[in-house]
């Protein structure tokens, strides 16, 4: 008894079934054969080794029935859960080699893939990017398997394909939500055995990284989100490098301009919200800018990129702002408490390099940052862009150098004017 009650929930949904129905069977017939023997004395017998056992076989169907019609079939867990059950290796140190690679083209694309497959211990992994449909190949680290070779991923009206190499045919992989979701694929033609994180790229375009392990199954040792998130903003940050003579970024300071501020905020904003993750808006002034000289504006802006190419990250954006003195920084995976180190580190950066410059002595340019994060205090990038304003308009207004919104409520009464 001891030992169906441990197997109960290991046993699959299948297995679970004719194990029900085989209890159900055997009910059956013992209730048959002790009520034709014993007719209505039934109940009132005092139980013996048959009743025992007919009450053994009852209880444990009544806890099959409880997990496998009750409670239905186990709903499908998203992979990331199921590979939460072991321990996860980090992506920083992926992290910590794109943000100190100094090149910004696809060799750094290429190495980050091969240090993923390093981390992941994953036998082949690919970066790939559906164009017309069909899937090309970016980068790849390792030995491609036979299986793979020669295979595509295809799209059509929604649902993800493989298309396999000969004459073996197509197979459908799954029907493609907005939430992608991390994908385990078997072929159940061929002995192909894939697990696949959706990327979404500008553009409405779609991209997958694919891991491949010769020992089946065997789950990437890396959450499979995180490497979406790092990924999508890795192809982001190279494709925009590769853009910036394209009026993108400022050509001397290396500054996202202005213009596509708006659209970069909510299109991060969207991937926080996608993959749960925190991210922060830093809002900077400098203050006695309109005191500088004209001569002087050009230097504090290029003190200004310098101190945020110190001090931010990799993947994290830098913008100037609408008005001269004023800038933006767009932290990735930063709450509260990793936005307010990261605003720290930054005024530090701009006031070493500011001491390096000669201005008149009634002038004291200071680094004002107002901070906000998605999800603590706003959901959407209008509210989000707002409350990082209204931020650094009361660090401004208290004659301080920063503030975080989370932790002044009556901040919203600060007039930005």
């Amino acid at each position: 008894m001891g030992t169906i009650l441990k197997n109960v929930k290991s046993v699959k949904n299948g297995k679970g079934n004719a194990y029900l129905f085989a209890n159900l069977v055997l009910v059956i017939i013992l209730l048959i054969s002790i009520w034709t023997s014993k007719g209505n004395e039934f109940i009132a017998r005092q139980l013996d080794v048959k009743n025992l056992l007919i009450l053994v076989l009852i209880f444990n169907t009544l806890l099959l029935f409880k997990d496998f019609i009750i409670s239905s079939k186990p709903s499908k867990q998203e992979l990331q859960n199921l590979s939460n059950r072991r321990k996860l290796k980090s992506l920083s140190p992926l992290r910590a080699f794109i943000n100190s690679s100094t090149p910004t083209d696809s060799s750094l694309l290429q190495k980050s893939i091969e240090k993923l497959k390093e981390i992941s211990e994953s036998d082949y992994v690919e970066l790939a990017i559906i164009d017309n449909s069909i899937s090309n190949t970016l980068v790849s680290a390792g030995v491609q398997p036979q299986l793979l070779a020669g295979s595509r991923l295809t799209i059509s009206n929604s649902i993800l394909s493989i298309k396999h190499s000969g004459q073996i045919g197509t197979e459908e992989i799954t029907k493609l939500t907005d939430e992608f979701k991390p994908i385990k694929f078997r072929s159940s033609l061929t002995r192909l055995h894939l697990f696949i994180a959706p990327l979404n790229l500008s553009h409405a375009r779609r991209g997958f990284c694919l891991f491949y392990t010769a020992k089946a199954p065997c789950f990437p040792k890396v959450s499979l989100n995180s490497v979406t998130v790092t990924f999508e903003s890795l192809i982001s940050m190279i494709e925009n490098a590769q853009t910036s003579q394209g009026g993108y970024k400022d050509k001397e300071t290396g500054l996202i301009l202005y213009k596509n501020y708006e659209e970069l905020v909510d299109n991060e904003l969207e991937r926080s919200e996608r993959y749960e993750q925190e991210m922060s808006l830093l809002t900077i002034k400098i203050t006695d800018f309109d005191k500088l000289q004209d001569s002087e504006k050009p230097l504090i802006s290029k003190n200004i990129a310098s101190a945020m190419k110190h001090s931010l990250r990799r993947f994290d954006l830098m913008f100037y702002g609408k008005e001269q003195g004023s800038y933006y920084a767009l932290l990735t995976e930063s709450g509260v408490a990793v936005s307010e180190g990261i605003a720290r580190r930054l005024q530090k950066e701009f006031n070493k390099l500011i001491k390096k410059l000669k201005l008149a002595e009634d002038i004291k340019p200071m680094l004002v940052i107002g901070s906000a994060t998605y999800q603590a205090d706003a959901t959407h990038s209008v509210g989000l862009i707002e409350k990082s304003a209204d931020a650094c308009a009361y660090a401004i207004d208290k004659r301080i150098d920063f503030k975080s919104f989370s932790e002044v409520p009556e901040i919203k009464k600060v007039n930005r004017s």
